[in-house]
C-alpha cells in the first residue's frame, strides 16, 4: 500500500509539479501585461468559474471518482449518471444567464464563464472516469497536455492578440476542450454512454454521498473567495488584484499538496482492516504534516525573494500578504488529510459540517477585519477559518478512524510560525530563518524516520 502511495505520487509529481509550477512561473508574464484591475478582475472569473464547476455538476465528479474505486461499481452506469448531471446543470446555469449579468465585474463576461464551467466539467468527469478505469499514467499525461495548451495559449492569445481578460479565460476553455475530447476517445467513453444501463440504487448511493458536497462547497467559496470580493468591494480590484497575487506564492504549498492529495485518494479505499487502517492513516499523516510545516516555514522565509521573480515590480508589495496566507494554506492542506477519513468511510456530510464552521468564521473576520486592516484582514480570516477546519476535523474524525497526531508539538510550531510571520513582515530575515531550523528541528525525527525506515517503499 506504501508503494503504490509512492509510485501514484511520483507519477502524479512528472505531471502535476511540472504543469503547476510551469503556470506558476508564467505569473510575470501575465503582471506584465495586465493591469492590477485587469488581474483582479481576471482572477474573480477564475475563482467565480471554480465555484461553479462543483455546484453545475452538483459534486458528482467526486462521486464518480469514489464510487469508481470500488471494484463492484458498474462503469456504464457510473460514466452515464455523471455525464447527464453535468450536461443538466449547465443547462440550468445557462437559463441563470440574466442573473449573472447583473453581477457588475462579471457582465461582459458571463458566456466565456459558462463556456469554462462546461469544458472544466467535462474534463474533470473524463479525468475521473480515466482513474476510475485504471488510466492513471493517461490521465497524468492529459494534465501536461493541458498545461502545454494553456501555455501556448496564454502567450498566443494574450501577447500577439492582446485580448487580455478574455484571452486568459478563453486558453483555460480550450484546452480543457482539447483535452476531454482526448480522454473521451483515449478511454472509448462512448461504449459507457447507456442509459438503459444506469442502475437506481447506485445513483440513490452516488447523490447520497455528493449532494451534502454542494453546500460544502458554497462553504469553500465563502473561504477562498469571498475574500476577493470584500476586498474589490471595500477597497477596490487594484487592491484584490495585489492579493491574488499574494496568494500565488501561497499556492506553491498547495502544488505540492495537491500532488500528493490526488495520489492519496487512489490508495485510501481498501480492504485494510481497522487497526492496519488507522496505522497506514497515522504514519502517512506524521510524514505529510512534517512536510507541509517544514515547507510553509521555507516558504515564508523566501516569500519577498519568490516574489521578485514571480511578479512585475508593480506587484512586488503584494509579499507583505504572503506569510499569513502560506500559513492558511498550511492549515488547509492538513484539514484535508483529515477530510480524506471521511472520503474513505463516505462520510460526506462530514465535510459539509466542518466547512460551515470555516465559512462562518470567514465570513465574521472578513466583515470585522478588512474595515479595520484592509488585505491583511483578510488574509488572517482565512488563516481563522482553515484553523477553525482542521481542529473540527481532527477531533471529529477520530470517532471514525483514529489519526495519530502529537497536539503539543502541533501547538508549539504553530507559535514559531506565528513568530515567523511578524518577522518577515519586520524583514528580519535572520530571526525568520532561525524559525525555519525550530520547525525543521521539531519535525527532524519524523522525516528522518520515514526516510530511513522506508515508510513509503514498503509493500
Amino acid at each position: 500500500m506504501y508503494r503504490r502511495l509512492l509510485s501514484n505520487t511520483v507519477l502524479f509529481s512528472v505531471s502535476t509539479f511540472g504543469s503547476k509550477i510551469l503556470l506558476f512561473l508564467l505569473t510575470p508574464f501575465y503582471t506584465s501585461i495586465l493591469t492590477d484591475a485587469e488581474y483582479g478582475v481576471t482572477d474573480l472569473i477564475i475563482q467565480t468559474g471554480n465555484v461553479l464547476i462543483p455546484l453545475v455538476s452538483m459534486g458528482i465528479i467526486n462521486a464518480v471518482l469514489r464510487f469508481g474505486l470500488d471494484e463492484t461499481t458498474d462503469l456504464k452506469s457510473l460514466f452515464t449518471t455523471g455525464l447527464v448531471v453535468i450536461l443538466v446543470g449547465e443547462g440550468v446555469l445557462a437559463l441563470c444567464y440574466p442573473l449573472l449579468q447583473s453581477i457588475g465585474l462579471l457582465s461582459d463576461y458571463v458566456l466565456l464563464l459558462l463556456l469554462y464551467v462546461l469544458m472544466a466539467n467535462l474534463h474533470a468527469v473524463f479525468g475521473a472516469m480515466a482513474q476510475a478505469m485504471g488510466k492513471v499514467r493517461l490521465y497524468a499525461g492529459s494534465g501536461i497536455l493541458c498545461t502545454a495548451l494553456v501555455v501556448a495559449l496564454n502567450i498566443l492569445l494574450l501577447s500577439v492578440f492582446r485580448l487580455g481578460i478574455v484571452g486568459y479565460v478563453l486558453s483555460n476553455v480550450i484546452a480543457d476542450g482539447v483535452v476531454a475530447l482526448v480522454l473521451f476517445g483515449a478511454l472509448g467513453l462512448w461504449r459507457y454512454f447507456q442509459p438503459a444501463a444506469v442502475g437506481r440504487g447506485l445513483v440513490r448511493q452516488m447523490f447520497r454521498y455528493c449532494l451534502p458536497l454542494i453546500p460544502a462547497t458554497v462553504c469553500s467559496w465563502i473561504i477562498n473567495i469571498s475574500d476577493r470580493y470584500f476586498i474589490s468591494f471595500l477597497i477596490g480590484p487594484d487592491v484584490s488584484g495585489l492579493y491574488a497575487v499574494g496568494n500565488k506564492v501561497a499556492s506553491i504549498l498547495l502544488i505540492l499538496s495537491g500532488i500528493f492529495t490526488s495520489a492519496w485518494q487512489l490508495s485510501i479505499v481498501s480492504e485494510r482492516s481497522k487497526a492496519e487502517q488507522e496505522r497506514f492513516f497515522s504514519n502517512v499523516f506524521s510524514v505529510y504534516e512534517a512536510g507541509a510545516l517544514v515547507g510553509a516555514s521555507l516558504l515564508m522565509a523566501a516569500s519577498r525573494l519568490v516574489m521578485r521573480f514571480l511578479a512585475a515590480p508593480d506587484y512586488f508589495s503584494a509579499w507583505h500578504y504572503a506569510p499569513v496566507l502560506i500559513l492558511g494554506t498550511a492549515m488547509a492542506c492538513l484539514g484535508s488529510f483529515f477530510a480524506s477519513v471521511y472520503v474513505a468511510e463516505k462520510r460526506s456530510s462530514a465535510t459539509l459540517v466542518t466547512t460551515l464552521a470555516g465559512a462562518g468564521v470567514n465570513l465574521a473576520g472578513n466583515a470585522l477585519l478588512i474595515p479595520l486592516y484592509g488585505a491583511m484582514g483578510a488574509a488572517v480570516a482565512t488563516l481563522l477559518s482553515y484553523l477553525v477546519i482542521l481542529i473540527a476535523r481532527a477531533v471529529h474524525s477520530r470517532s471514525l478512524l483514529r489519526v495519530a497526531w502529537k497536539v503539543p508539538r502541533f501547538v508549539l510550531a504553530m507559535g514559531i510560525l506565528l513568530l515567523q510571520c511578524v518577522l518577515v513582515e519586520w524583514e528580519n530575515t535572520a530571526l525568520a530563518l532561525v524559525c525555519c531550523l525550530g520547525i525543521l528541528a521539531l519535525y527532524f525525527r519524523p522525516l528522518w524516520r520515514a526516510w530511513k525506515t522506508g515508510i513509503f517503499t514498503r509493500r
